[in-house]
């Protein structure tokens, strides 16, 4: 493996996982809802196996691209028009779609949402012009590293043992759709 991809948290040799199911992991959420209130209803458009979800325990309107055994398959967020307000939207998007999940995400939220994602979302000319026009109020980055859900198991498929921590670091992002002052960096 090339030490680029090393630090990058990459690994060529085992491949993206299929349609990037990288599952929030239980403590990632639970470290978030120690520190903030999801109103309901809420909308989780990437529900997975209802990683996120099960936890919140309220009103949670569950979509997904692919069903995989919870709420409801076939829905493209990105295309998708709500039917009812949602307060909230929660959701651990495809990182390569950040910037248009974030988009809608605060089209649709009439009061928050709530993204988790790599650090690096911060990075970049294209993303970050928009992000700071947005009312971005937390960046709750992790103190310790956490471990996405490879196709929604911490169980390594190729090893069979629990997945190591990955190298990359991650953070909830937070808007408050009524902030108007600068983001503020917190610590989970």
């Amino acid at each position: 493996m090339k030490e680029g991809n090393k630090i990058v948290g990459s690994n060529p040799s085992r491949g993206r996982v299929v349609n990037d199911y990288y599952a929030t992991h239980q403590d990632s959420t639970k470290s978030l809802l120690s520190v903030e209130e999801v109103t309901f209803p809420a909308l989780e458009p990437c529900c997975g196996e209802g990683h996120i979800s099960k936890l919140l325990g309220g009103d949670v309107t569950n979509n997904d691209l692919i069903y995989r055994g919870y709420g409801t398959g076939g829905v493209d967020f990105l295309d998708w028009k709500p039917d009812r307000e949602y307060k909230t939207v929660i959701t651990n998007p495809p990182f390569s779609l950040f910037t248009e999940f974030m988009v809608k995400s605060l089209d649709i939220a009439t009061e928050k949402v709530f993204l988790f994602g790599k650090l690096q979302a911060l990075e970049g000319k294209k993303r970050a012009s928009i992000m700071e026009k947005t009312p971005l109020k937390y960046i709750y980055v992790f103190k310790s590293r956490q471990q996405p859900l490879r196709n929604g198991s911490d169980i390594d498929e190729l090893t069979g043992k629990k997945m190591a921590s990955s190298t990359m670091a991650f953070a909830w992002f937070v808007w408050y759709k009524n902030n108007t002052k600068e983001p503020i960096v917190r610590w989970l």
